[in-house]
């Protein structure tokens, strides 16, 4: 098969959702994948932010796949990802819970918790993001894989990161041994598996690509992702740009500043000729 963007135009859109998230670059093939496996039930193991989850949930509202969706986090964060405050979910289901709730969930729990609530060979694709430990993530794949479907996808992410204890790409190098597989190098790797005997027909090129046919692929997608990273990091500079200037209109503004202000230029003894009002109170 052929690859034309054209038959799935999904992985053309842009993120309705793009919060800070290391999964930026990855979303026009999330979006692709969602449109053309067009999955049954879809389950992100670790969502975080939600960005990679909605991108995901986007595709699926745009291309009509009418397939069922779960987001599985404690929304704690941990010690790879960073921990999350409260507001996160809260702030996450805002957006969520308006565009996609007919067909999604966000499920508050654990990896173990939620497994029972899925049946066996049931999922047709599944993407592990959780803590990115050798065990951490052999674990996940292993209790996660009866669930799997026969044309079953699964996508891990961090391939390419080998620092501190991140050990996706330890456990990738053996489970992409014996099968079907592609590995995209940008956006801190992700690695794409089948786990079914049936491949969907719309993603066999993926797995049967030759080396020069995989190189067009990743630069494909790449440029695609890059954009999307792009305008993420600037919204990213801008929201840090702007809660400094607040901080300094708070600081310049400040009784105790106004103080130094008067100290500084016209002495301390001036100060007796300045009235602060209730001095327990900024004006």
């Amino acid at each position: 098969m052929n690859f034309n963007p054209l038959d799935f135009p999904a992985c053309l859109e842009f993120p309705l959702w793009l919060e800070e998230t290391a999964w930026a670059e990855h979303i026009p093939f999330a979006m692709f994948l969602a449109a053309a496996a067009r999955p049954r039930i879809f389950v992100e193991l670790g969502s975080f932010r939600g960005v990679s989850y909605c991108a995901f949930c986007q595709a699926v509202n745009f291309s009509k796949t009418g397939t069922q969706c779960y987001a599985v986090d404690t929304w704690q964060g941990d010690a790879h990802a960073g921990l999350l405050e409260e507001s996160a979910l809260t702030k996450l289901k805002a957006h969520h819970d308006p565009l996609y709730a007919d067909f999604s969930c966000l499920v508050r729990a654990t990896f173990d918790e939620a497994l029972e609530h899925f049946a066996e060979a049931s999922i047709d694709l599944l993407h592990i993001d959780g803590f990115h430990t050798y065990e951490a993530v052999k674990r996940d794949f292993e209790t996660w894989l009866p669930k799997m479907s026969k044309s079953g996808i699964v996508l891990f992410h961090d391939t390419n990161v080998r620092e501190r204890d991140f050990e996706v790409w330890k456990f990738w190098a053996e489970v992409k041994a014996t099968r079907p597989h592609l590995e995209f190098l940008h956006g801190h790797g992700l690695g794409v598996l089948a786990v079914g005997e049936e491949v969907p027909n719309a993603l066999k090129f993926l797995f049967e690509a030759d080396s020069d046919a995989i190189s067009l692929i990743r630069a494909f997608f790449y440029q695609l992702g890059s954009r999307i990273e792009a305008v993420k990091t600037l919204r990213v500079q801008q929201n840090y740009i702007e809660s400094l200037q607040t901080y300094e209109r708070v600081v310049k503004n400040s009784r105790a500043m106004r103080i130094y202000r008067i100290i500084k230029e016209e002495g301390f003894k001036s100060l007796r000729k300045k009235s602060f009002g209730n001095p327990n109170q900024d004006r």
